[in-house]
């Protein structure tokens, strides 16, 4: 049977990958003639040493090599999507005792736990319509919703994954707050503030950031793609001048 439609085209197949500020993995060893006297060549990896970024980068496209950078994982983040409208108030009975459920708060982007109270004999915790949850039995797998609440008070959980959800939580605040998270200063490295971040955005501050005690660490020439990293998320990241 003939498929209809558009049919998607296979991604292009990479052949040098930034994996950290001006370091490179070589998927294809012919770009090895290009890179030669750019930088230090160790394995199947590449350092850039040279200040001739752009012109190195331009050449390597105009030979037809097919080069991802850190700018362009970051525009290949998924977007925010439109935000949950937060409502009034439902009950949700809990099914036992090590039932957890957390609300993405979007003030301080963050899982907060609810509560449990006691009505009618029974224990649950109160649910407002609009919130993403995380639900959680003991120490197995969180599951990740968004609470509809309807007119009588019931509540309809719709399923998410980790990184919609969370996505969702960063465009309620953007809608409600739009405020600046201000990062510390330690020198010439720069502390993020500790909030939740999507496994896919997560993913890419591996490459540019370090966890420290502290929380996430990122240097003067990785600052800008943090700062470009959290814009997708909606938010203002800065930091005090020296």
């Amino acid at each position: 049977m003939r498929r209809s439609g558009r049919q998607r085209r296979p991604p292009a197949k990479v052949d040098l990958e930034e994996i950290a500020p001006n370091r490179f993995l070589i998927h294809n060893p012919r770009t090895h003639a290009i890179l030669k006297g750019e930088g230090t060549i160790t394995g199947r990896r590449f350092e850039l040493t040279t200040w001739r970024r752009e012109g190195l980068l331009a050449r390597l496209r105009q030979r037809g090599f097919h080069v991802r950078t850190l700018a362009d994982q970051l525009a290949e983040l998924p977007a925010l999507p439109a935000p949950a409208a937060i409502g009034g108030p439902g009950w949700w009975p809990l099914t036992s005792s090590i039932e957890r459920i957390s609300y993405f708060d979007p003030r301080d982007l963050r899982w907060q736990p609810l509560t449990p109270e006691i009505r009618d004999g029974a224990r649950g915790v109160a649910i407002y319509d609009g919130w993403v949850l995380r639900r959680r039995k003991g120490r197995g797998t969180a599951a990740y919703y968004l609470a509809s609440v309807g007119r009588s008070g019931r509540i309809d959980l719709q399923p998410l994954d980790e990184t919609k959800a969370i996505l969702t939580g960063y465009a309620q605040a953007r809608a409600l707050y739009n405020r600046a998270l201000v990062a510390a200063r330690r020198g010439d490295t720069f502390i993020l503030p500790d909030v939740e971040i999507p496994p896919p955005h997560r993913a890419l501050l591996r490459r540019v950031a370090q966890q420290t005690d502290e929380g996430w660490a990122a240097n003067q020439q990785a600052w800008p793609l943090v700062q470009d990293l959290f814009d997708r998320l909606g938010v203002r990241l800065v930091a005090p001048k020296r």
